[in-house]
């Protein structure tokens, strides 16, 4: 990324990556599928995990896709409860499997499967319900199918979405015009540990980027770009004023990366201080696009996250089978206010880049260490993330070769051993995470990075 002006000198957030490493365990396995529905979705699943981990060892994941595909394609029952989100796995597969073979499209195809293991988690979920009989499927209220209008932005209002791309990861943006000039707004986790930012309107003109600064509380960045006559979204100045629940909006968003911006309609369900909520639909690709006030062609906050519904509390279960829940779905979707920004500081590129790529390895090996000791079964989905972790899986591969044929007295020590391993991979960089001064945003990631890994050796202890 290339930035005009100076640069300070270089220093040194959210969204579920799964792995497998079950190929051994599904050639073997599959032979004993299961009949409940249940049972079937999470065959289907270890196919996709196990395609992954093909994939990424430059294997041939495309028979275990397909399997998957046929597979899903299979499980009956559920009436809607279920179609909606089998099809959309389905979809996520099957483009899955037109990217495969393309090395430029490999980091979409990875996205791909994690949209259908989303899917399918749902799908898990909902199948447990009724297989279980222990509590009644909601079948008085179940996600409405409904497709999201697409709405047709004014011609200055779609000019002022921009599509975002990095080594890493792409999203959407913003042109406003603010008192210290013209500026994009993303999110940050859109930028973070993504290098070669690049912005370019629909009309694939590229923006030339001048600073970045960065909201001291929460998850948005805003870089000063050269005017170039563009077109400018009006900022609401003060949300809780400007709309109430009920009203229309539209986020526009770079949907699954596909540099075509795409306009879904909805409501406003919440405005809160920091966040509003959303019934909009929202995929991979849409963070960082502004969520816009039909009536007022205001910007109310920026695209940020979604939250998977947990019901799994009996308490939240009967809440949601409701008629009068105001959670109508599985998901949830946020954007964040710009209007209550307390404070906005400015990044360097470059230590930016480097603390993000360094939280996001902590954090991952956070995820990797939870994985593996919190599945008894390490043939379960669930424990795939920690084969992405190269000493985890050395210690664990050292600690079962040391068991095998060994008697008591060698197995103690081999447990010893193990444990010891572990301890060591649960240390690593610990003492860097606590005494490194990260940018603000960045310092709250840290500090729950560190709060989770402190939970972890505790449980080692």
């Amino acid at each position: 990324m290339a930035f005009n002006g100076s640069r300070g000198k270089a220093g040194s957030l959210v969204v579920l990556m799964l792995t497998a490493g079950l190929t051994t365990f599904i050639a073997s396995g599959l032979s004993a599928r299961g009949d409940s529905a249940k049972e079937r979705y999470e065959v289907a699943r270890h196919e996709v995990t196990a395609a992954r981990s093909d994939s990424s060892d430059d294997n041939d994941p495309e028979k275990l896709l397909q399997t998957a595909i046929h597979d899903l394609n299979g499980i009956g029952g559920g009436g809607k409860l279920w179609q909606g989100h089998r099809a959309q796995a389905v979809e996520h597969l099957e483009a899955a499997l037109r990217d495969v073979k393309d090395d430029e499209a490999r980091r979409k195809f990875s996205d791909e499967l994690d949209a259908a293991l989303d899917q399918i988690d749902i799908c898990i979920d909902l199948a447990k319900k009724i297989d279980s009989h222990d509590e009644p499927a909601p079948t008085q209220k179940t996600e409405p199918e409904r497709t999201a209008p697409t709405v047709t932005l004014a011609g200055d209002q779609a000019r002022a979405v921009v599509v975002i791309k990095g080594d890493n990861a792409v999203g959407t943006g913003f042109l406003v015009k603010t008192a210290d000039g013209a500026m994009v707004v993303t999110n940050q986790h859109v930028i973070a540990n993504n290098p070669n930012i690049k912005i370019f309107t629909n009309t694939g003109q590229q923006i030339v980027l001048v600073s970045l600064r960065g909201a001291t509380d929460r998850d948005l960045a805003m870089f000063a770009v050269k005017d170039d006559g563009y077109s400018y979204l009006p900022l609401a100045s003060d949300v809780s004023t400007a709309a109430q629940t009920g009203d229309e909006v539209v986020t526009p968003g770079n949907s699954e990366g596909g540099d075509v911006v795409l306009n879904t309609g909805g409501k406003v369900l919440g405005i809160g201080p920091q966040k509003i909520e959303f019934d909009n639909p929202v995929y991979h690709g849409n963070s960082g696009g502004p969520v816009i006030h039909t009536k007022s062609g205001q910007v109310l906050g920026v695209v940020s996250e979604g939250e998977k519904v947990d019901f799994e509390d009996d308490l939240d279960k009967a809440s949601f089978a409701s008629r009068n829940s105001a959670i109508g779905g599985s998901m949830r979707y946020f954007g964040l206010r710009i209007d209550t920004v307390p404070k906005w500081e400015a990044l360097d590129w470059q230590q930016f880049q480097n603390e993000t790529a360094f939280l996001d390895a902590f954090d991952k090996r956070n995820r990797c260490l939870d994985s593996y000791l919190n599945t008894p079964n390490h043939k379960k989905p669930e424990s795939v993330l920690y084969q992405q972790d190269d000493k985890i899986v050395k210690a664990n591969n050292t600690y079962r070769d040391q068991l095998a044929g060994e008697d008591t007295s060698q197995q103690m020590d081999a447990l010893r051993r193990w444990l010891s391993d572990i301890d060591d991979i649960a240390d690593m960089d610990m003492e860097t995470i606590q005494s490194t001064s990260f940018y603000a945003f960045d310092q709250l990631r840290a500090n729950e990075a560190i709060e989770y890994r402190k939970a972890l050796k505790k449980e080692l202890d």
